[in-house]
């Protein structure tokens, strides 16, 4: 049964014809796009029609960069929003979860922003043992990038002084080497894989898949990239897609955790997957997210330790913990000065891309820092197939012109501007170096996809269809005002060419005939809308692949 849709703005994302009177759907695409006479012509005599009312029809929002796998293997994924001052009210909040909870086994509580708490750090073993003592207890940091575990959970594990650090990774320890129960990167990676293991069945992860899926709906997305698939979730989303509201590309990552770069066994010509959920591509960590490969000549790195007295007076011992983090800076061999975690380095970085461009799978490269962004360009270099490039949260215009050069689609977190904007500007960044330097990539010529990276950043795009155009922080501050983007080209990030991103374009992110027809309707049109108040815009409707899912 077709519908026509017409009696408001409607934007198609399309270049060609970007506002048309009418379009029209039938079985999950889009037939006809234009004026209201030729839509309805084109729809035929039995059409049902979905008056807007005034309101604004746009294509679904996609989200190139989401974590639904993650956000479904925990019944506490965001459990401490309320942002705890102190560590003794985390540890009390804890306390309260741990009593209410009437499992066995291993507890999972994720969410926590260390630099959110006075003490810029998150609890040690002991310190958790005082809240959970009974149960092993795996306390994630809200990007999962830093974790922490109990006295039981250690045991369970089987840490000790003996246990070695990973590879991009380590066990924080005491002065005796004992294990404080902190896990930083790739060894945090490595118990989340074995905690979630440990406490999610096919069941339960496929009941919260579905119901993050209908979330998703009400705040207007209709496809994201799950960008976090171990090699068992092709099952379990084949399972959960036909009441997904939602389509999911697949991106997976290695055997054993988020970040191993040993090949799954994929093959997209042999994929065991449902339609609704695609096999996208393969995903390699090669940089830390906190801790993030941060390149400086000499003369930026005197800069930013200039700028440290000034962020310790305003900060204190939060800019002085964030500070730590990225360990001290060691001049490597392109004679620049580095800090940060690696996970990969650029051998066995060019080894796994290639692997993964041999399977037909296409590279995801998450690389936060300017230096991992510099690898994966040089690992990437002379392959020509599609490449997406997770984050290059830190950049300048020299590193923006060779991302352009390469073809490759930047995928980049303006929400992370209003969500972690206060901790992300604490420390002094050098020029010609910027944050999250969307109008910098624009200009140079650089695809750009904007996502959420949920549950690390907020779900909602009109959040960060804002905040990529404001760049206000929480706080109010304004963070590099010159690296805002119009409305209509934030809006393109989050439709068209976050589309792209997942090697639809032309297929879905935009109103045009023969394309899927995911759609929104929104109170408001966000063109017109004060840009200070985009995120107050109501999503009205939804549909997927023709079916209204809210």
């Amino acid at each position: 049964m077709s519908t026509v849709f017409s009696g408001g703005t409607i934007r198609t994302m399309d270049p060609v014809h970007p506002v048309v009177d009418a379009v029209a759907i039938d079985g999950g695409v889009i037939t006809a796009v234009g004026d209201a006479d030729t839509v309805r012509a084109a729809a035929g005599p039995g059409a049902t029609h979905h008056d807007l009312a005034g309101r604004t029809l746009l294509p679904g929002f996609v989200d190139p960069h989401h974590h639904l796998y993650l956000v479904a293997g925990d019944r506490y994924t965001r459990a401490f929003d309320d942002h705890p001052a102190r560590l003794r009210d985390l540890l009390d909040r804890i306390a309260a979860i741990a009593r209410a909870d009437t499992g066995t086994g291993w507890l999972r509580l994720h969410g926590v922003r260390p630099l959110l708490l006075a003490e810029g750090r998150l609890p040690t073993a002991a310190e958790l043992d005082t809240a959970c003592p009974n149960r092993p207890l795996h306390l994630l940091s809200v990007s999962y990038h830093e974790s922490t575990i109990n006295s039981a959970g250690l045991s369970a594990l089987g840490y000790g002084t003996a246990t070695p650090d990973p590879g991009g990774g380590h066990l924080e320890r005491d002065r005796r080497g004992r294990p404080t129960g902190v896990l930083v990167e790739q060894a945090s990676f490595i118990a989340e894989s074995l905690t979630r293991r440990a406490t999610t069945g096919d069941a339960d992860w496929v009941e919260r898949a579905t119901a993050h899926s209908r979330l998703l709906a009400r705040h207007g997305i209709t496809r994201i990239a799950d960008l976090a698939v171990p090699p068992e979730g092709a099952g379990r989303y084949a399972r959960a897609a036909p009441d997904l509201a939602v389509t999911v590309h697949r991106w997976h990552v290695g055997a054993a955790e988020i970040g191993d770069p040993t090949m799954p066994d994929l093959d997209p010509d042999q994929d065991p997957g449902h339609p609704r959920t695609p096999l996208g591509g393969f995903k390699l960590l090669i940089d830390g997210g906190e801790r993030c490969d941060l390149c400086l000549t000499g003369r930026q790195l005197l800069r930013s330790a200039a700028g440290m007295p000034l962020a310790v007076l305003r900060h204190g011992r939060r800019a002085l913990a964030l500070s730590r983090r990225g360990g001290t800076p060691v001049r490597r061999p392109d004679g620049r000065w580095h800090n940060g975690l690696r996970v990969l380095d650029r051998d066995r970085l060019t080894t796994a891309v290639r692997a993964a461009v041999a399977r037909g799978l296409t590279p995801a490269l998450h690389a936060v820092g300017n230096g991992a962004v510099t690898d994966a360009l040089d690992a990437v270099n002379g392959l020509g197939v599609p490449v997406r490039i997770e984050h290059a949260m830190i950049c300048g215009p020299a590193t923006a012109r060779r991302l352009a050069d390469s073809g490759a689609h930047v995928v980049a977190q303006p929400s992370f501007l209003y969500d972690l904007g206060a901790e992300l500007t604490m420390l002094p960044l050098p020029a010609p170096l910027r944050l999250i330097p969307l109008r910098t990539m624009l200009d140079a010529g650089v695809p750009v996809a904007a996502s959420s990276d949920y549950p690390a950043g907020t779900l909602s795009p009109l959040a960060g269809i804002q905040a990529a155009v404001t760049r206000r922080v929480a706080g109010g501050t304004v963070v590099h005002a010159e690296e805002g983007l119009t409305v209509e080209q934030a809006l393109a990030a989050y439709t068209r060419d976050a589309a792209a991103a997942l090697g639809m374009a032309g297929r879905a992110g935009v109103l045009r005939t023969g394309a899927a027809a995911d759609l929104i309707e929104l109170d408001r049109d966000p063109v017109r809308a004060n840009p200070e108040r985009i995120a107050g815009i109501r999503v009205t409707g939804t549909w997927c692949a023709g079916r209204r899912t809210a």
